[in-house]
């Protein structure tokens, strides 16, 4: 690739950006219109039977024809069956010409011309295969293809020859596309893992951040029962303060699991406990894609003494509540009314009774004592 080829570059700088944003994959394929004075241009992935990977962009196609071409035409694609009939653009870095891998003639006799290409204003193709530079079971083989209207000049075998050198910054591009990716697919996985999770579980960095809590956590944390936090860092556990929780993460990060039994005093004077539990998190532990600086897991085992933080978490699940709207939940059940969570939180009242509508539009209840009944039942 020259590097005077200013319009090259800027294909190269969007595909770059697309790695991170699929929304620039757009702003790549019309870079290379312009450069190749293509009238259409889409990349995909295609013939994947179990759906795994997803990758389509276009520019210049009528929308109609796009989940037409996905759900029916790809399978039938003679340009994609003469590929692979005459070993042309079928291996990574490959480019191929329309009239190389199927003969005009050829083309104007067969359906998908007639019913596909023509009405969609396709028929000159330059294409080009592109893989990630992993195996084939970890990323996906992707095609891009430019395309300009009957009528129009065919592409030249120049045209193949400047296309083929951007080859190597779209593997780069490619390979980052598809490992954010699977680390986004695992982060879904790894939250959902923690969420489902009936106790209150907390990730947190080696300095006590606190990166995330589950719904049931987040429950606790409204309560400020067992666990407080300051500055979004964890500041006591139970009867522990800051200090001893600082040296429990310490010893963790050491790689050894720390146990506290935790005490609280009612107000019937009572003592009831609970279980903590710092369990390191290794290097290739997968909640690391999730949340990069994490180091530490904490959970919390309340026993069957703290029904009410159970039974939010349990409510939070099944209705889809935010944290705000559990923290909400959970100061309704502890008998205090709107106007003093509003202080309490340091929030409005008309944000309060936004989060009050919001739980009776989730839950199809009309009452806070309906509310109040459905989290001690």
């Amino acid at each position: 690739m020259g590097s005077s080829d200013s319009g090259l570059m800027n294909a190269v700088v969007s595909a770059s950006r697309a790695a991170s944003d699929s929304s620039h994959w757009g702003s790549f394929l019309s870079a290379l219109c312009d450069r190749f004075d293509a009238t259409a241009a889409c990349i995909h992935t295609p013939r994947d039977p179990v759906g795994k990977w997803s990758l389509f962009s276009d520019v210049g196609l009528p929308r109609h024809t796009v989940p037409d071409y996905i759900e029916h035409w790809s399978a039938r694609d003679p340009w994609m069956a003469g590929a692979a009939s005459r070993e042309i653009c079928v291996r990574t870095g490959e480019c191929g010409i329309g009239r190389e891998l199927c003969d005009w003639d050829e083309l104007e006799r067969m359906d998908y011309f007639h019913e596909y290409a023509a009405p969609t204003g396709v028929k000159g193709l330059l294409a080009m295969i592109v893989d990630d530079g992993s195996a084939s079971s970890v990323a996906p083989m992707t095609v891009i293809g430019l395309y300009r209207r009957p009528g129009l000049e065919e592409f030249s075998y120049q045209d193949k020859r400047v296309f083929e050198s951007v080859h190597a910054p779209l593997q780069l591009a490619l390979h980052t596309h598809w490992s954010l990716r699977r680390n986004l697919e695992t982060e879904r996985i790894s939250t959902a893992l923690v969420d489902v999770n009936p106790q209150p579980l907390f990730v947190l960095s080696q300095t006590g951040e606190l990166l995330y809590a589950n719904p049931a956590g987040q429950a606790l944390l409204a309560r400020g029962e067992w666990i407080d936090a300051r500055s979004g860092k964890l500041a006591r556990l139970g009867q522990l303060e800051a200090a001893e929780v600082s040296a429990s993460l310490a010893r963790a990060q050491l790689g050894q699991i720390q146990t506290h039994s935790l005490l609280r005093m009612r107000t019937d004077s009572l003592r009831i406990s609970a279980t903590a539990r710092f369990v390191p998190l290794g290097i290739d532990n997968p909640a690391r894609w999730a949340w990069p600086r994490a180091a530490t897991l904490l959970t919390i085992d309340l026993g069957h003494d703290d029904h009410q933080s159970r039974r939010i978490a349990q409510i939070a699940m099944q209705f889809k509540l935010t944290a705000a709207e559990a923290r909400l939940l959970n100061a309704l059940a502890d008998g205090e009314t709107p106007g003093g969570i509003a202080e309490h939180q340091a929030i409005s009242v008309h944000t309060v009774r936004t989060h009050l509508s919001n739980i009776f539009g989730k839950t199809g209840l009309r009452r806070q004592a309906d509310l109040i009944r459905l989290v001690t039942q």
